[in-house]
């Protein structure tokens, strides 16, 4: 019983959350957090797309680079009775270039035979675009043989061939172009066109180089030009 002449008390309840307020908050929670995930998600998405973009340039790069390294290196061997020393058949271009392996005593090494092609894989639409090399040579026989060896390579590719192939990139096709007489041409009209003389096997290098690579869907989409000109063909032209 209460006291007389007291006042009654209101009894205060302890502080604290409704049943009502904890489910809007864990609701609320739940939102952000799968709008959270949605993010990081899309993030960790966006990373990889970028990733593997800078990986297929990267790859690109270097086998470009290897391409030109190739073609300005080229060189003619007269009396070789090699023709030019770049020589497109259709199907896989050859070019006697010189060697950057160098001898203890500090002397070159001679030439390589190298060659790139291309050729699809069974039924499908695209292939790898692969190049060979043959081992440093130094001997007119050996520069034959390995002239021959690249072109039965091209066409076939034998099993000693594949040992010294190298996987560039996967591509739908390519296309080569020679500019000889001021005009681009196709390879294969003007493999015989020279201006040094053929009775000496003096032949002439093209003046540029154009291969048109279509893009595999693994290394992009698409096709890209690779021009080349001979270094000391532009000295005193516009």
């Amino acid at each position: 019983m209460r006291p007389p002449g007291t006042t009654p008390t209101r009894r205060t309840m302890p502080p604290g959350f409704t049943l009502v307020e904890v489910l809007i908050a864990l609701a609320l929670m739940a939102v952000m957090g799968g709008l959270s995930w949605q993010g990081l998600d899309s993030l960790l998405r966006s990373r990889s797309a970028v990733q593997a973009e800078h990986a297929r340039s990267t790859v690109l790069g270097t086998v470009l680079a290897q391409w030109r390294a190739d073609l300005n290196a080229a060189t003619v061997l007269p009396g070789q009775g090699l023709g030019s020393g770049i020589d497109w058949d259709g199907r896989v271009l050859r070019i006697t270039r010189r060697s950057t392996e160098v001898n203890p005593d500090g002397s070159d090494t001679g030439v390589w035979v190298v060659a790139w092609r291309w050729q699809a894989e069974g039924s499908q639409a695209h292939g790898p675009w692969q190049r060979w090399q043959s081992l440093a040579l130094r001997d007119s026989a050996s520069v034959q043989a390995a002239w021959a060896q690249a072109a039965v390579w091209g066409q076939n590719g034998t099993t000693d061939g594949t040992a010294r192939q190298t996987d560039a990139l996967p591509l739908q096709g390519w296309q080569i172009y020679f500019y000889r007489d001021n005009a681009w041409g196709n390879a294969l009209s003007s493999a015989g066109t020279s201006t040094g003389s053929a009775s000496t096997g003096s032949a002439s290098l093209p003046d540029a180089v154009r291969a048109v690579i279509q893009l595999a869907p693994d290394s992009g989409r698409g096709s890209i030009t690779i021009d080349w000109v001979r270094p000391n063909w532009s000295v005193g032209r516009s």
